[in-house]
């Protein structure tokens, strides 16, 4: 890892732009400028990670103020910004490649797709049966294990997969592991 883990501002502004397509409610923009995330300048080229951390717990408690599982509302908000994507022009394409590639070979991309939003992120991808894999995270802050649950979830839903399905299965010192599921065709 390296010495500042940061996530670049184009994962930030997609976080937002994507989870709350009808601008973010002014409130939350004042707590976010007071995390460290100014919505009304041009964004920094990147976030330490309890600022991103922060951000998303922040988003989350907006979207779904009625969720008294903070989890949920991590996995939540993952969801919503891969669901937001796949709205946009270049994410239905996006998208209709991963289609194409199916889930396992979806899943085996993991490394490479979380580089492009951070500096940090290292996936291990492992086979557990034809439908059924495990990816290992070195991400170990509680908010954006479950915020990744919902990515890894939306992104196997919106690339095809079918009955998809996503779960913490462990949680150690460097970092955690999904158990991700599909139906066959």
């Amino acid at each position: 890892m390296p010495e500042t883990p940061l996530v670049f501002n184009h994962t930030v502004q997609g976080l937002f732009s994507r989870s709350f397509p009808d601008g973010v409610p002014a409130g939350l923009k004042a707590q976010l400028r007071e995390a460290g995330v100014d919505l009304d300048k041009p964004l920094l080229p990147a976030y330490p990670i309890p600022v991103w951390s922060r951000s998303i717990d922040l988003g989350a408690r907006a979207a779904f103020p009625d969720e008294p599982r903070r989890e949920v509302a991590w996995r939540r908000m993952g969801e919503r910004m891969i669901d937001g994507y796949q709205d946009s022009m270049i994410g239905r394409a996006m998208f209709g490649m991963l289609q194409v590639l199916g889930p396992r070979r979806t899943l085996q991309r993991a490394q490479k797709n979380f580089r492009t939003g951070n500096n940090y992120s290292e996936v291990r991808v492992s086979d557990v049966s034809p439908t059924e894999m495990e990816l290992w995270f070195n991400e170990t802050d509680d908010v954006l294990r479950h915020f990744t649950v919902g990515l890894v979830l939306a992104g196997m839903r919106a690339g095809g997969a079918e009955e998809p399905q996503v779960r913490l299965h462990d949680v150690d010192a460097k970092g955690f592991t999904l158990r991700a599921s599909w139906k066959p065709k």
